[in-house]
């Protein structure tokens, strides 16, 4: 599957879009690009494999306990994250930034490289928002 997911990186790096739409395979690459022509010759061998890889990168994993997911429509690859960061896997990004949400949340004292802040403003770079829930109730001011 690695290989299968750089062969479909490589795609969508050079401009190629695949999605999936029911269990068709949707596609466009930018005319005349003949190393994009030989991509997709190399995906259509491999159909069902590639159409299980869509199904995965679609699909949208739990959130953590006190996160609400309020959108998810990632946007198309590849996708700049700050100033220094490319994404061609927005997907598996989203995914991997919400475990990394999840470890922060559940273990506060753990480094995951990154505070919960800018994990929530990572994901909304690639196109999921998701919003925290307070888990305890709201105090009364004392006077």
């Amino acid at each position: 599957m690695t290989e299968l997911m750089e062969i479909v990186s490589r795609l969508e790096v050079g401009g190629g879009k695949l999605m999936l739409d029911g269990g068709r395979i949707r596609y466009s690459i930018p005319s005349g690009d003949t190393e994009a022509q030989t991509l997709l010759g190399e995906l259509r061998k491999r159909r069902s494999e590639v159409v299980e890889l869509l199904r995965v990168r679609a699909t949208i994993p739990a959130t953590p306990r006190g996160v609400r997911l309020v959108e998810w429509k990632l946007k198309d690859p590849p996708v700049a994250i700050e100033i220094c960061a490319v994404v061609t896997d927005p997907a598996r990004f989203a995914h991997t930034t919400l475990q990394q949400l999840w470890t922060a949340l559940s273990q506060p004292k753990r480094w995951v490289g990154w505070s919960v802040p800018q994990l929530i403003d990572r994901l909304a770079q690639v196109g999921v928002t998701v919003a925290l829930e307070s888990a305890e109730k709201p105090r009364e001011a004392r006077p």
